[in-house]
């Protein structure tokens, strides 16, 4: 019986001691321990927005700004809004509006195939892929000065004299049309006189094919060569340069691969084009040598090609040459005002990317420059409202749009009316949509 109590004695005692020693001793001890009833020099974090706005409000109050702050000038006080990333990126903040007409809507039969603006922009081409004939509509030139976008009512289909058109350029100030027919030759259109001239001197020597597209130097880079003209091939690599004042061939430039595009840049006298296997061809005007060829590595396959209009002393810094994907990546490399810039003076494009842009997943079948070279926009016609919008000066892609409201459809070709900020959007189905660019 002694036993057991002093059995239970010591068990009490022992329990006792462990339990004094749990308190004495913490299993570990942290570094701000000693900081848990330290009210004054603990900092809690909060978020760079906060700090913003917060600083926004202590310097409006020393400006005599009242924002209802009844004591404590730090209070954070007012309407908390997360400022957008394109007002960080860019310094500007972009709105994009639909112009709504429907009594002048456009719809063209078979879808949009071409859209383009003459360079004074009071005509609007549009081209149908089962039209035979290009259509000409007018820009009220009054009414769109305004924060809306309008055309007349008035339409101009060009007369085909049984030729189905299926590419068309504006040239010389937009005062004439070059168009290419199905039957492989090259159709002009005096759009003053409202005549047509079909040209049957330029035909294809090397191959019984015919034109895929026209290409025409921007009135804004033509000083010396308003009356030349490209034409590219249609199945194999070949782009011809022809006088348009002889109608004549000048020069035949050969590529490993199909043609994708051409266009010209006047400052450094050169031609430069691109073939599907991503290659990006240099050619002189004048001695029609190739100067400079170089691998775009960033591309597989390209589907579309551009380059800005631009090489004004203000704009020079937004001359880029764009490239499409057949993934859906758009390629941004600069380009300089004069070949003799660069080392060697061989090359107008500097061979470093500016920007790879991925924010569609199909190929890029569309490109428009806007005049200035502030914007690029691009599209794909395999996926519902593929479209972006570049802003050149910040290289960044206006977000939020168009979001899932729109219903723009498979847009298969974009252009730029830059007199009025406006983008012109053409689909599948044959419908043509006016957006209006304004930035604040």
């Amino acid at each position: 019986m002694a036993d057991d109590v002093d059995a239970q004695g010591i068990q009490g005692t022992t329990n006792h001691v462990q339990r004094s020693n749990i308190n004495a001793m913490p299993a570990w001890h942290d570094e701000d321990d000693d900081l848990v009833d330290d009210t004054v020099n603990v900092e809690a974090s909060e978020p760079a927005w906060v700090r913003k706005r917060r600083k926004y409000l202590q310097d409006s109050q020393r400006q005599g700004v009242s924002w209802d702050v009844d004591s404590d000038p730090s209070t954070l006080t007012g309407k908390l809004t997360k400022l957008k990333p394109t007002k960080h990126a860019s310094g500007v903040r972009f709105k994009i509006d639909r112009q709504n007409d429907s009594r002048h809507d456009i719809t063209l039969a078979g879808g949009v195939k071409q859209l383009g603006f003459d360079p004074s922009n009071t005509l609007l081409a549009a081209l149908g892929a089962k039209e035979k004939t290009v259509k000409l509509f007018r820009v009220d030139q009054h009414r769109s000065r305004g924060i809306h976008f309008r055309l007349k009512g008035e339409t101009i289909s060009l007369p085909s004299d049984g030729r189905s058109i299926s590419a068309f350029s504006f040239a010389d100030e937009g005062k004439s049309m070059l168009m290419i027919s199905d039957h492989k030759s090259v159709v002009k259109y005096n759009v003053e006189q409202q005549s047509m001239l079909i040209i049957a001197s330029i035909t294809n020597p090397y191959t019984a094919s015919g034109y895929r597209k026209i290409h025409v130097p921007h009135d804004h880079d033509n000083h010396v060569g308003r009356d030349i003209f490209a034409l590219s091939s249609s199945d194999y690599g070949g782009v011809l340069i022809c006088d348009g004042r002889s109608n004549s061939i000048v020069h035949h430039f050969q590529m490993n691969a199909q043609s994708i595009g051409a266009a010209f840049y006047l400052p450094a006298n050169m031609v430069i084009t691109a073939d599907e296997e991503a290659n990006i061809y240099e050619w002189d005007i004048t001695t029609g040598k190739c100067m400079n060829k170089f691998k775009d590595d960033h591309s597989l396959h390209l589907t579309s090609f551009a380059i800005s209009p631009t090489v004004s002393a203000e704009f020079s810094r937004n001359a880029y040459l764009t490239t499409g994907s057949r993934t859906g990546f758009l390629n941004r490399f600069p380009l300089t005002s004069e070949r003799d810039s660069n080392e060697g003076g061989t090359t107008c494009i500097q061979g470093d990317l500016v920007k790879s842009y991925g924010n569609l997943s199909t190929a890029i079948t569309s490109i428009a420059t806007e005049e200035s070279g502030t914007f690029i926009a691009y599209a794909s016609e395999h996926k519902r409202n593929a479209i972006r919008i570049i802003h050149n000066p910040s290289s960044h892609v206006i977000g939020n749009w168009p979001t899932d409201s729109f219903n723009l459809g498979r847009i298969t070709d974009v252009a730029f009316g830059s007199k009025y900020n406006t983008l012109a959007i053409g689909n599948r189905r044959g419908r043509v949509q006016f957006f209006r660019i304004f930035t604040t």
